[in-house]
């Protein structure tokens, strides 16, 4: 249901609205399914790379690459969504927030953030407002390094050239990367999309997708572990790794049983093994402990 509403629903929204407010995505077609939906969907390229050599603007103005943003040396957390959207972009902003903030890890350490605008309209200040108010619900100081928002890179006559068609090349590369499919609505001047966040490896290669407009804190626990491929991993986290599993059909990780079960029985006797050992240990330093008696072994005669 998550993933269905993730995919349907700024249609939804539009189709329903009452008031002027402008939605994520809209079209006013009586059809149950609008057209132009048919590209909203998520093709998962788990092991694609993403293009690092796509040029952005930061939320300064500065122009970066999409390498400069990729540390190298840690997962990121990957999201497209563009900042003229109240309703459903901002509520996917907010579930991240949400979700990190129940983490252990931290953005700009453990991990990083790399939050996208598909729409060739935001501007680097616009980027500002946005992270602004993201990092209002996510208040941790190193995530000010760690949470990177990125638009297009165009000057303003660019931009207004690229209105017509609302989408730009740099966006649309990282887009078809990850198998992001989005829509361009002229009508309404907005954009039909999917609600999911792209979990990538430390040298930007796709690891996992996680649906939805709320994202479960251990699905995003166990996805970061999983796309950081063992970097910065303690025991216990390798442990969760060897007990959860991905499960397409739940949309989230799940645990899986027979290496419950097997881990369960490894550590049944491995305590069976300390036990036992204890035993024999105990038993030598007591025969160790009983002095010998001098003269020769004692002998009982009944009689």
């Amino acid at each position: 249901m998550r993933a269905l509403l993730a995919t349907v629903g700024p249609a939804l929204v539009a189709l329903l609205a009452t008031a002027p407010a402008r939605p994520c995505a809209a079209h006013d077609a009586p059809a149950l399914v609008p057209p132009g939906l048919d590209a909203v969907t998520v093709e998962e390229r788990l092991g694609e790379r993403v293009p690092a050599d796509l040029a952005f603007r930061d939320h300064t103005g500065r122009r970066v690459l999409l390498s400069e943003v990729l540390p190298g040396d840690r997962p990121v957390l990957l999201n497209l969504v563009y900042h003229d959207c109240t309703t459903f972009c901002s509520l996917v902003l907010d579930g991240v927030a949400a979700s990190l903030n129940q983490q252990g890890w931290t953005a700009g350490v453990e991990f990083d953030v790399v939050t996208v605008s598909i729409d060739p309209r935001d501007t680097p200040e616009v980027a500002a407002r946005a992270r602004a108010r993201t990092l209002a619900h996510y208040a941790r100081d190193a995530a000010r390094e760690g949470w990177h928002f990125l638009v297009a890179e165009r000057s303003l006559d660019e931009r207004e050239n690229l209105l017509a068609y609302g989408i730009y090349p740099e966006a649309q590369r990282l887009a078809a990367a990850v198998g992001f499919g989005y829509e361009w609505m002229p009508r309404t001047g907005q954009y039909a999309h999917p609600g999911v966040i792209m979990l990538l490896t430390p040298d930007g290669r796709v690891a996992r997708y996680l649906y939805g407009l709320e994202y479960r804190a251990q699905d995003v626990r166990l996805g970061l572990l999983e796309a950081s491929e063992g970097r910065s991993v303690s025991t216990l986290e390798h442990v969760l790794l060897y007990c959860y599993a991905y499960n397409a059909n739940a949309q989230g990780y799940t645990l899986v049983a027979w290496n419950v079960m097997r881990a369960g029985g490894g550590v049944t006797a491995l305590a069976l093994f300390a036990f036992l050992g204890f035993l024999f240990w105990r038993d030598k330093k007591r025969q160790e402990a009983v002095p010998a008696s001098p003269g020769g072994p004692l002998v009982r005669i009944d009689r």
